[in-house]
């Protein structure tokens, strides 16, 4: 059964996995450049490839359920229920983490982005139990997009942060 969407959910897979690549390719370009990395680069480079990761392999699962013959129903819902549990743990457990390396509470702007994505798992797993049955296909659409144009937003932003230090760093070197 071909499911709505799936294309645009294969787009959104190859641009996940595309994000993965690009940060990797950063981390090695910072490590190059003479920065060493530390344990919250670290865990945040494992975030950024984790979150792009999830995005692709949330992007194939609708499709996968259908080669079961599942119901398109049953296949949004489950999909959702799987993909909501996914981010909720994800956004939470990159919190966790952070606070456990650093020992420093939380800057604002990290907050927004772990509220946000676990706003994204709530609507998911609030769609599993299909409250707007017309529209689970498409809220599990939309959930997904957003928590990739979320990592994407977030990923520039530390890119910023990662090159104004290597620019202290310099200065410092000078």
């Amino acid at each position: 059964m071909e499911l709505p969407n799936s294309a645009y959910l294969y787009t959104l897979a190859l641009i996940a996995i595309g994000f993965v690549g690009f940060s990797a390719i950063v981390l090695i370009l910072r490590q190059s450049a003479g920065s060493a990395l530390s344990s919250l680069d670290t865990i945040v480079a494992r975030l950024f490839m984790t979150r792009g990761f999830t995005i692709t392999y949330l992007s194939m699962l609708p499709m996968l359920l259908a080669a079961f013959d599942l119901s398109q129903s049953a296949v949004w819902r489950i999909s959702s229920a799987l993909a909501g549990v996914s981010l909720a743990v994800m956004h939470v457990g990159y919190q966790l983490l952070r606070g456990r390396i650093t020992g420093e509470p939380t800057p604002f702007h990290l907050w927004f982005y772990t509220g946000s994505g676990l706003v994204f798992g709530i609507v998911l797993l609030v769609n599993s139990v299909a409250i707007v049955p017309t529209a689970v296909g498409a809220i599990y659409v939309a959930a997904v997009t957003l928590d990739m144009i979320q990592a994407s937003i977030a990923f520039v932003q530390h890119f910023g942060f990662m090159i104004d230090q290597l620019s202290r760093q310099a200065k410092d070197r000078s």
